[in-house]
C-alpha cells in the first residue's frame, strides 16, 4: 500500500491491492474522491480481461472508468461505470471478503479479496450474476475454500434480493453524479 499523494489533476491518489484467488494480485491505483470511517469512494481506469457485455451491448471495457464504493466490513464493492465519452453504463458488483481499513485512513485499505462472482446491475434495475463459470472452477481446482464459496453464495444471494426490492445498490451509490472537476472527462 502506498500512502496518498496527489495526481496531476491535483486529485488525491490510493493504490491498494486486489487479489483474486489463489494469487492474482493487481494494484490499483486510483484517485480518491472520498473516505470516511464507514466508505472509501475512488474512481479508476478500467481494464477488464475482456469485455463485459449485457443484452448484446458492451457495458464495461478498457479505456472505461468506474467510480467505486467500498463499505467498511461489506463483503462486495459497487462501481457505478462510465464510457469514455462520460456515459452511465450501470452498476458493477464484486462479491468479495468484508472490506477492511483502520478508521477513517484509507491507506489502512487491507488487500481486497475477490471471490470471482459478480453482478451487473443495468440503469433500469435489470440484472445479470457474472463469472459462475470462473466461481465453480476456482471450486473445482481448490483455489477457494468450501467457507469461501459458501460464503460468496449467501453474498450474492443477498445483493439479488436487495437488487429485487431496489434497496442495492445504497442509496449514495446511486445518488452520485458525475461532475466536470472528476477526472472521468475528457477521457
Amino acid at each position: 500500500m502506498e500512502p496518498a499523494n496527489e495526481n496531476r489533476r491535483g486529485l488525491s491518489r490510493l493504490t491498494f491491492d486486489f487479489i483474486r484467488p489463489p494469487g492474482r494480485r493487481v494494484s490499483m491505483r486510483s484517485d480518491l474522491l472520498q473516505a470516511t470511517n464507514n466508505m472509501i469512494v475512488v474512481a479508476t481506469d478500467l481494464a477488464p480481461s475482456k469485455p463485459v457485455e449485457y443484452l448484446g451491448e458492451i457495458v464495461m471495457n478498457a479505456g472505461y472508468r468506474a467510480v467505486w464504493f467500498l463499505f467498511k466490513d461489506q463483503p462486495y464493492d459497487i462501481g457505478r461505470v462510465y464510457r469514455p465519452d462520460g456515459t452511465w453504463m450501470g452498476y458493477y458488483a464484486d462479491v468479495l471478503e468484508p472490506v477492511r481499513w483502520d478508521g477513517s485512513d484509507p491507506t489502512t485499505l487491507e488487500p481486497i479479496i475477490d471471490l470471482f462472482l459478480d453482478l451487473w446491475i443495468a440503469p433500469d434495475g435489470r440484472f445479470e450474476v457474472l463469472d459462475e463459470d470462473e466461481f465453480e472452477e476456482a471450486g473445482v481446482r481448490g483455489n477457494i475454500t468450501a467457507h469461501q464459496i459458501d460464503h460468496a453464495r449467501r453474498v450474492l444471494q443477498d445483493l439479488v434480493h436487495a437488487t429485487q426490492r431496489g434497496s442495492f445498490p445504497p442509496a449514495v451509490v446511486k445518488e452520485f453524479l458525475l461532475r466536470k472537476t472528476q477526472p472521468q472527462e475528457g477521457h
